[in-house]
């Protein structure tokens, strides 16, 4: 009996860790979720609403032992001034000093003329024991031709950065495009001029957004579709050094003349930051410090718009989207890999809205949240 009963024992807790994933909806029906968790299991959500055109961004957040979220605020105090057309122009989330909110997003652009247009590069932020978030800011400044999505990176230091990619004048061609970013080091209230960081080797993918994160070195990484020729869409990394000079690395290959319209994930563990991207028709998936071309290829054929998060026992969530494309939506697919990389759970989930994707998060008992 006692040897019965130590066997169930443990069996229980093996069952308890083998990770469990839930789907769930995004709030008031939103799309294009974002989600971060700061170190006390707060889970923080920012999602778009209403006309894709003209929509509105929402803020929530929920303890990780809630089963029900806040009651979502408006991030922007401009009505209607984000973009969900395109899926990679909306809200980008970072959590910065007291679990600040900092939040960027592309705005619903201006005609200039017949051929020129201006998109603002906006920011609103949420200090720790705000309530609302403040005004939102244009950062745009002299750079112009906004198109792929901005980023957001923040840290517990105070530091928050906007990246976005851009040109100096109309006309130029993506050859011609850089990476530019804003440094703040009193968490979002003023920054510095936009400074290039890809000055060396321009060339940017005009409708693909980028990512920043600020590393546990406090090194500021950049993971960008470089365009340095019509025909080159490989992904580079641009890392700059707490205080030092930006180096730039390529991640991968990828030779075709078109822009994919792509976004990318971004997690770090145990001191490594790892991407996910997509890559002729597959998502990759890479250590920032590993060699080029050296990622593990994930998900179907056709996938978009990559999710990668690992819970404490090490298992990998990929959420992803398939069959997407320009006003056609996607259905949602996720996979479960275990430590050793193998698929141990997959499955097709019922298709998103238009513009669309899916986010994940990891509980402290190993399981998985999907946001769809």
């Amino acid at each position: 009996m006692k040897l019965a009963a130590i066997a169930l024992f443990f069996l229980s807790l093996l069952q308890a860790s083998q990770a469990q994933v839930k789907v769930e909806s995004v709030p008031e029906g939103g799309i294009q979720p974002q989600v971060l968790v700061d170190a006390k299991g707060t889970v923080h959500l920012v999602y778009l609403k209403g006309d894709p055109k003209a929509c509105d961004i929402r803020y929530t957040h929920r303890a990780v032992t809630d089963t029900t979220w806040a009651n979502p605020i408006t991030v922007n105090s401009i009505p209607g001034s984000a973009v969900a057309i395109g899926t990679i122009r909306g809200a980008q989330l970072a959590l910065g000093r007291g679990n600040s909110v900092q939040v960027v997003w592309n705005g619903v652009p201006t005609k200039l003329s017949e051929k020129q247009q201006r998109s603002p590069l906006y920011h609103a932020r949420k200090l720790a024991d705000a309530t609302t978030f403040e005004k939102q800011r244009d950062w745009l400044g002299d750079t112009v031709a906004l198109d792929g999505g901005a980023s957001v990176a923040a840290n517990a230091e105070g530091r928050v950065c906007l990246v976005w990619h851009a040109a100096k004048e109309f006309g130029l061609r993506e050859g011609a495009r850089y990476v530019f970013v804003r440094d703040s080091s009193d968490d979002g209230a003023t920054f510095s001029e936009p400074r290039e960081l890809n000055s060396a080797q321009p060339g940017v993918c005009p409708c693909c957004s980028l990512k920043a994160h600020l590393d546990a070195q406090g090194a500021l990484n950049v993971i960008y579709r470089a365009a340095m020729k019509p025909d080159e869409r490989g992904m580079a990394l641009i890392r700059e050094a707490k205080g030092g000079k930006a180096s730039i690395t390529a991640l991968d290959d990828w030779h075709i003349a078109m822009c994919p319209m792509s976004s990318i994930s971004v997690q770090e563990i145990t001191g490594h930051v790892q991407a996910a991207w997509e890559n002729n028709g597959r998502l990759v998936t890479s250590m920032l410090d590993a060699p080029p071309n050296s990622g593990q290829t994930l998900g179907p054929p056709s996938a978009k718009h990559p999710s990668v998060i690992t819970n404490k026992d090490g298992s990998t969530l990929l959420t992803c989207i398939t069959g997407s494309g320009w006003m056609k939506p996607g259905r949602l697919h996720w996979e479960l890999r275990d430590t050793s990389g193998k698929v141990i759970d997959s499955q097709d989930g019922d298709k998103l809205p238009v513009w669309s994707f899916a986010t994940s998060y990891a509980l402290p008992d190993g399981s998985f949240i999907i946001l769809r």
